[in-house]
């Protein structure tokens, strides 16, 4: 009998806020912060370094401190246009995701990346950055820690980031439909909540029903507006809101989700019609049981996933894995 070959299938989530990445099941999260390292020479002698402990990426020569803590050691670069994403910052945060789930050089791997739906509705933005994508075919060679690693890219299936959340609420780590009474009938709205976007979208039976496709910019984003910065960057304040070290007052986090629950409604007037809502992304961890009272009130049937973070990866490699 001959035995099955491990396809080589990479799920790449490129969050604003945090970059996830997925192989062979296992999800790694790295906040999409990255800075080039300075060279202070010996200005620190008889100190401990306070960034002593971020992972470093090397780039063919070219180093990139990336995750929490980036900005102790350089200025943050850190993009929010996503025509960069073949860049050597985000490929930075990539490859620094990719590490912690990479297990020996995988080749010709299936990469499968989300993106958010305000983008995708934008034919002429959304098409400049499906062709940016096509530079990340190939060889990828990187270093971190004093290790190097090595993979290679064939063929890349881009998703709208929601859809992925869909998929894994409907299989499980064997691809088997979920054990959920009518899930195949079901309509499904995921509602995602980013550091940029919230992004709707509703699928039944694995389609796309496009009349409830939408989103608006209202993520975290907007919270940390609201709030004042005494001159810290945007990534700064938003690892200090996931560790808890920044507490917003109450007034500001409902009148964020005021804005998110308006958003929503100007695309999904009923929430009562769906059979399933399912929120995630960062958003959905900050507001947390706010947005679940909030969503019940209306009439939601809400699905908390396990790591409303974590799972569009998870379902961009179960996608992978389902059409390999």
């Amino acid at each position: 009998m001959t035995p099955k070959i491990k396809p080589a299938i990479i799920g790449y989530d490129p969050g604003f806020g945090n970059t996830k990445v997925c192989i062979d099941g296992k999800v790694s999260v790295v906040q999409s912060a990255v800075s080039i390292p300075r060279q202070t020479g010996l200005a620190a002698i008889g100190m401990r370094s306070a960034g002593r402990k971020v992972r470093v990426v090397n780039i063919n020569g070219h180093e990139f401190a990336t995750g929490v803590g980036a900005g102790t050691r350089g200025q943050l670069k850190t993009s929010m246009d996503y025509s960069a994403l073949s860049s050597l910052e985000r490929r930075a945060l990539f490859y620094s995701a990719a590490a912690d789930v990479l297990n020996g050089a995988m080749e010709d791997a299936l990469l499968v990346v989300g993106l958010p739906v305000p983008l995708l509705e934008d034919r002429e933005q959304a098409g400049a950055v499906l062709e940016s994508l096509k530079q990340l075919k190939g060889e990828h060679t990187f270093e971190t820690g004093h290790q190097s690693y090595s993979f290679s890219v064939g063929k890349i299936k881009v998703l709208a980031q929601p859809a992925g959340a869909y998929i894994d609420w409907a299989y499980d780590s064997t691809l088997r439909v979920q054990a959920r009474a009518g899930s195949s009938k079901s309509e499904v709205l995921v509602l995602d909540i980013g550091l940029n976007t919230l992004d709707i979208y509703v699928l039944k039976n694995g389609q796309v029903l496009e009349s409830f496709i939408g989103g608006a910019e209202v993520g975290v984003k907007r919270l940390l507006e609201l709030l004042t910065t005494n001159g810290h960057d945007l990534m700064e304040m938003d690892a200090e809101l996931r560790s808890g070290a920044l507490k917003p007052e109450a007034a500001l986090i409902e009148g964020w989700l005021g804005e998110v629950l308006a958003a929503i409604k100007r695309t999904t007037p009923n929430l009562r019609r769906f059979d399933v809502i399912i929120p995630c992304g960062g958003g959905a961890l900050v507001l947390g049981d706010r947005l679940k009272l909030a969503l019940a009130a209306k009439g939601a049937a809400v699905h908390w996933p396990d790591n409303p973070v974590t799972t569009n990866v998870a379902g961009f490699y179960k996608y992978g894995l389902k059409n390999w």
